[in-house]
């Protein structure tokens, strides 16, 4: 019935409540190595063993009800079985698990000799149930699937949703934020520069996504650490895309976004805009159109009731008396051509009005000059249909300082452009899908990888319960080592045997690190070359074990990263000075910029300018700024600027800067 060992101790397999048979001379060796409570993936904690158990009659009889066999046809029986088993050693309870039939070995084709089984620990099973399923992939998060809308993420801010389980942060994934005091137009703070729904992703709590992989595998858990008040404080953002969050039958990355431009030599060049008259752009090179938006006569196809968030570039050469144009860019529906949305192009109007008094500062009389303008936009709420953009325009003064005439791209050459950016309410009213926007990495994040991380990062013992089936213990290390109790083992030794013995200090590690590991953003690597570390890590010497020896390294499959401030907060406020001014990086630029990369480089004029940047390479230069603390953009017009580092040499470079800043390509010269 038993394995008797030397000291005449017998173990027992029990499976659904039945003493299996076992061989006389079988052996069943069990490790319980104490390491194997801390990391499920490494060590098939608590045990993972393949045994025979003989064709007796009591294992015939239970093999024939579990697994349907017949002991006169045993070659088909069902192989994905699992029956709940324990081992027993002399009344104390070892473990419990599972039993899976592998294979039955048969005498004369008709007799069966031995069952081949292999017996899984019960954190073995809970580990193998969830090896193969990624976060993305739990069903049991989809409890938490809500409506993207402004009412539930400001109800998130207070707790209101889901009890706090989910609530939306604010951070930055790549729109590139701003806080813009100054400018009453495009920050966040401001009713053009505005977040709408699909900037915010939600965020999840840690305990939650335990909870539902729990539920998942079927296993329960119990224990003081989950009841730890800071907890409610710990969350896992579900930021699985780039900048935004992953909806069903939609790519908002994509969705929308447009850019089309005049073609040179089509009558779309040299075009003269009259005054106070709507004219559609009639630009018919679609450069980008991921998302087939764009139709005929470049009009545009708007699927949901939503603004539009873009850029309009201009390259418009003004001639004739002293004046300024006030341009306005309109949206009108391609059936009646009726104006729905009108946007005033401030930035556009404002240099135009100060270039005109500078001309009457210098005495002028008249002009006839090219300028590149460039400026964000964002349109009103417009209804599903087609659409034509247009601009019009009017002179800021009245006679004899409004004859002039206004043509887009002069000398048949095509430098113009509109983008579309942002379809802004494109993720209004649409189902958050939790699971489907959970953090992905780079080849799937596996539910054991989100155990194991979280057990590492808080040092936490999992063990299976020896009172409830398929439920587990969790405690600190801690609070477990003190609940422990001492078991004399003494009985159970073979005497007759050589015993080692080998001191504890002995196996101490003289460093000990603690740390994440490295994540792939910006932020994160930047830190890293900077401090030759990951951000997080914690280093532990031991200076008093003059024995110890060799480096551990504790490390958690999760990824921390430093807080970054949002451009222009921080000023003023409670947070002043909290976070330390941005570093700004120093950059000799040119007088002037250039239509081409080519004519930028080859240039030779020597570098009046200064501009910044809040990064040190230049080719990962996002914007430029006038001034160290970063807050003033430098207007590039569009134009290509040739600059270098004054401490790096002859090392030259161009960049193409926009109206704010922005530094759409670095190459080098």
């Amino acid at each position: 019935m038993g394995i008797v060992t030397t000291q005449g101790f017998v173990f027992k397999l029990v499976a659904n409540g039945e003493i299996l048979d076992l061989f006389a001379d079988e052996e069943i060796k069990l490790s319980d190595n104490v390491t194997g409570l801390f990391d499920l993936g490494v060590i098939p904690a608590d045990f993972t063993r393949q045994i025979s158990l003989p064709g007796s009659k009591k294992n015939n009889a239970f093999f024939e009800h579990v697994y349907d066999i017949s002991v006169f046809n045993p070659d088909t029986f069902a192989t994905n079985i699992k029956v709940p088993c324990y081992l027993d050693f002399d009344g104390i309870y070892i473990s419990q698990g599972y039993l899976q039939l592998n294979k039955v070995n048969v005498i004369a084709n008709k007799f069966i000799d031995s069952y081949e089984v292999t017996i899984f620990g019960a954190i073995s099973s809970f580990a193998k149930t969830i090896t193969n399923t990624f976060l993305t992939q739990l069903t049991t998060l989809n409890q938490y699937n809500h409506t993207a809308s402004f009412n539930n993420i400001s109800a998130s801010w207070a707790g209101q949703l889901y009890n706090g389980d989910i609530v939306y942060p604010l951070a930055e994934y790549g729109q590139k934020m701003k806080y813009t005091s100054g400018d009453p137009f495009f920050g966040i703070d401001d009713n053009e520069g505005g977040l709408t729904v699909q900037d915010f992703k939600p965020a999840i709590r840690m305990k939650a996504v335990w909870d539902a992989i729990f539920d998942y595998s079927g296993y329960t858990y119990t224990g003081s650490f989950f009841n730890e008040p800071f907890l409610d404080d710990v969350y896992l953002v579900c930021n699985r895309a780039l900048r935004y969050p992953v909806f069903d039958n939609v790519d908002l990355e994509n969705y929308g976004v447009v850019t089309i431009a005049p073609l040179s030599g089509s009558g779309q060049t040299d075009l003269n805009i009259p005054q106070s008259t709507v004219t559609n752009l009639p630009w018919y090179s679609v450069t980008k159109d991921p998302s087939g938006v764009v139709g005929q006569n470049s009009s545009y196809r708007l699927d949901v009731t939503s603004s539009l968030k873009g850029i309009l570039t201009l390259e418009v050469k003004l001639s004739g008396s002293l004046g300024g144009p006030v341009t306005e860019f309109i949206v009108r529906d391609t059936g009646s051509l009726t104006q729905q949305s009108l946007t005033t192009l401030v930035n556009f109007n404002q240099y135009f009005s100060d270039n005109t008094y500078a001309m009457f500062a210098e005495g002028a009389n008249g002009q006839n000059k090219t300028y590149t303008v460039s400026t964000e936009f964002t349109t009103a709420l417009l209804n599903p249909g087609t659409y034509y953009f247009g601009i019009e325009w009017r002179d800021i003064f009245s006679a004899p300082y409004n004859n002039f005439t206004f043509v887009l791209d002069p000398n048949g050459k095509p430098k113009s452009s509109l983008q579309i950016t942002k379809v802004q309410q494109a993720a209004d009213e649409r189902i958050m899908n939790i699971p489907l926007n959970m953090p992905f990495g780079t080849n799937g994040i596996k539910l054991i990888d989100f155990i194991k991380g979280v057990q590492k990062k808080y040092n936490l013992v999992i063990y299976p319960s020896k009172t409830k089936r398929n439920e587990f213990i969790v405690e600190t290390f801690n609070n477990w080592y003190q609940a422990g109790e001492i078991k004399d083992f003494n009985k159970y030794i073979n005497l007759d045997e050589k015993i080692e013995v080998i001191p504890a200090n002995n196996l101490a590690v003289n460093e000990l690190n603690f740390g994440d590991t490295l994540d792939q953003d910006y932020i994160s690597q930047q830190f890293s070359k900077a401090a030759n570390r990951e951000y997080g890590k914690q280093y532990y010497t031991d200076t008093e074990n003059f024995f110890s020896q060799g480096k551990f390294e504790v490390k958690t499959t999760l990824a921390s990263s430093p807080l970054i401030q949002i451009q222009g907060t921080g000023i003023s406020g409670s947070v002043a000075g909290v976070n330390p001014p941005p570093t700004a990086y120093y950059w000799s630029i040119g007088p002037s910029g250039f239509g081409s990369s080519y004519q930028a480089c080859t240039d030779t004029y020597y570098y009046p300018g200064v501009v910044y940047s809040a990064e040190q390479s230049p080719f990962t230069v996002t914007y430029f700024y006038l001034d160290q603390a970063l807050t003033l953009p430098f207007n590039g017009g569009d134009n290509f600027w040739k600059f270098y580092r004054p401490s790096e040499g002859s090392s030259t470079y161009v960049a193409q800067i926009g109206s704010l800043g922005y530094n759409y390509q670095t190459l080098s010269c």
